[in-house]
């Protein structure tokens, strides 16, 4: 396979190729097969142009995964319409916050789920400015997608500033990742690096059209919605999951015959829990697993029980995967501690802090060159020339190469807490606590948690005559923060610990 050359408005010929013949996707208890979702992504593209939409235009989804929404991605990719898919658990300050930096034209929500969530999503698209379009249900005939709320007026030549650029970037997709500063930030992907990134893993992991990928990761993360990608290319079929339950995907792995699964550590946990110490079957040949380093533990249990185990290097500006170790590339003892391969196309390089190559052996900075990395940060030139220096991604990672080039990880972001396989970015909490009046300053570090891996603890400094209420911090930051990102403790503290020129620094939150 080679999807390089893909012209993006072929997609859905490419996908029709695969006719009535090959399973495109199962979901509960329906089948859809290749031919039918090319209907459903044309029916879905030709509401959009109806209703006004064009090549650049944003649109955001926030729905939960179904049938409907993976046929509208395959539409908006094929006609060059931009999605920004929105995580659910994000509070409504944070997706209208999301909404308005991107300049979204619309926001398309679950039309079933209307009685629910309506009134929300109504103050979502009335603040955002944007229209409110709803996915149709399974049983509508026509299956079209309807108009909530219009668009207000006076706000075209904004609009049509942004599709330009956008139109120009080839975007895709506008992920949003808070990065190491902790401020939100649009992740561009073209179609060009969607292809690249499904290449480079086929090339390295192999992709058949007998394949069965179990799809339970969130489809407003790159690791999720790139499966969609690699199983259209080659007419594979995807169990879709609604979301991750340990149970339901035990039961998949041992009674659906699923041979690939894409994991984060604390997922695969989980599920070695709920089987308990039965085997892997053999229809299973692949578990990609990234979201941040497993333990030795986890893998050794892995690997003794005959799970696939591919760990795996990658973050959203590079379009998911940038490094992978194949399952069975090494003997057991060799598979805890061998480096990973980069994907084909993919150079990994280690620079000092000013940059400079180091030698091999030597620890570093981890920066990344290919097709797969991203266009850029959406309308933020100074964090796009930050990050991307003569075509390398600098990702803030500390890592080392061997003499074969494989990357062995040392440590992601030093402050990032990845927290049930969420990435959880202090700064971000931190600007929040900073807002409320009693603080003066506060730090924000992980500590570690059985279930979740790692869950936040806030420090705060308050300010003369303040006294910490924990309870009200909480209810304060779950306001404003999604659930998952809320400090678990609220610890006062007279001073914060700092480097000579002021910077915080986080991993001695903890040392008193």
């Amino acid at each position: 396979m080679n999807a390089k050359n893909q012209p993006r408005d072929e997609w859905l010929r490419t996908i029709e190729a695969h006719g009535a013949s090959e399973v495109a996707l199962e979901f509960g208890d329906r089948r859809v097969d290749y031919a039918q979702l090319c209907v459903m992504a044309r029916t879905a593209q030709e509401d959009l142009a109806s209703l006004g939409f064009h090549e650049g235009d944003l649109c955001a989804v926030l729905a939960p995964p179904s049938v409907e929404g993976v046929a509208l991605f395959h539409g908006m990719l094929s006609a060059g319409i931009v999605l920004l898919p929105l995580n659910s658990r994000l509070s409504e300050r944070e997706l209208l916050l999301a909404l308005t930096a991107s300049g979204a034209r619309a926001l398309v929500v679950d039309g079933r789920a209307e009685a629910d969530s309506g009134a929300r999503d109504r103050r979502l698209a009335k603040g955002a400015g944007c229209r409110l379009l709803a996915l149709p249900g399974q049983a509508e005939s026509r299956g079209a997608i309807r108009e909530l709320e219009a668009e207000p007026q006076g706000q075209d030549r904004e609009a049509a500033d942004r599709r330009l650029r956008r139109r120009a970037e080839r975007a895709a997709l506008v992920l949003r990742t808070s990065g190491t500063s902790g401020t939100p930030k649009g992740v561009v992907i073209g179609f060009s690096q969607l292809m690249a990134s499904a290449d480079g893993s086929a090339s390295l992991l192999g992709s058949e059209v007998d394949d069965r990928w179990l799809l339970c990761m969130p489809l407003f993360h790159i690791g999720g919605l790139s499966i969609l990608i690699r199983a259209a290319l080659v007419g594979a079929t995807v169990v879709l999951h609604e979301r991750f339950d340990a149970d339901d995907v035990a039961r998949a792995i041992d009674d659906d015959e699923i041979s690939c699964v894409s994991f984060v550590a604390t997922m695969l946990a989980r599920v070695i829990e709920t089987r308990g110490d039965r085997s892997a079957p053999g229809t299973l040949r692949l578990v990609l697993l990234g979201g941040g380093p497993a333990s030795e533990s986890l893998l050794q249990s892995g690997l003794e029980l005959g799970y696939p185990l591919a760990p795996t290097y990658g973050l959203t500006e590079a379009t998911s995967q940038v490094a992978t170790r194949p399952p069975g590339m090494f003997e057991e003892e060799e598979a805890l501690s061998a480096g990973l391969e980069p994907l084909a196309g993919v150079s990994i390089r280690i620079v000092d802090d000013a940059g400079d190559c180091v030698s091999t052996g030597t620890e570093g900075t981890i920066e990344v060159s290919g097709p797969i990395v991203m266009t850029g940060y959406l309308d933020d030139p100074q964090a796009t020339e930050t990050t991307l220096a003569e075509g390398w991604l600098r990702t803030g990672d500390v890592g080392v190469l061997d003499d074969a080039g494989r990357l062995r990880v040392l440590d992601r972001r030093s402050d990032l807490i990845l927290s049930g396989g969420e990435n959880v970015y202090p700064a971000e909490i931190e600007s929040v606590l900073d807002d409320h009046e009693d603080v003066i300053e506060a730090g924000v570090c992980g500590v570690a948690d059985e279930k979740f891996g790692a869950r936040p603890v806030a420090f705060l400094v308050l300010r003369e005559g303040a006294s910490l209420d924990a309870e009200e911090m909480a209810e304060y930051c779950q306001t404003r923060l999604a659930s998952y990102k809320c400090p678990t403790t609220f610890n006062q503290t007279g001073v914060l610990p700092r480097t000579p020129t002021g910077k915080l620094i986080r991993r001695a939150l903890l040392d008193d």
